[in-house]
């Protein structure tokens, strides 16, 4: 096990597999699923429903945080990790 590393990590990587107007659904690869609220600023934007459904459709793992239940703006390899707010 590396020196730091948390077996319980707030950051995860999930797949979608299911979307509606006020929720993702995302599975993780320990297979525990995650329902995440659509944030308020993103229900009328049509560009992430796209990309929600492209995301759902292609199975393309993204990262998320389990704990708080949020989708993150920058994948975990960007220094500037910042969680979509509401």
């Amino acid at each position: 096990m590396r020196k730091g590393f948390n077996k319980q990590s707030s950051i995860v990587s999930a797949k979608i597999i299911g979307f509606n107007r006020s929720q993702v659904i995302c599975k993780t690869e320990n297979n525990e699923i995650i329902t995440i609220k659509q944030p308020k600023n993103v229900l009328n934007d049509r560009y992430f429903t796209k990309i929600m459904l492209d995301l759902l459709q292609t199975g393309l793992w993204i990262p998320i945080n389990r704990k708080l239940k949020k989708l993150l703006r920058y994948d975990w390899l960007d220094e500037g990790v910042q969680l979509l707010t509401d």
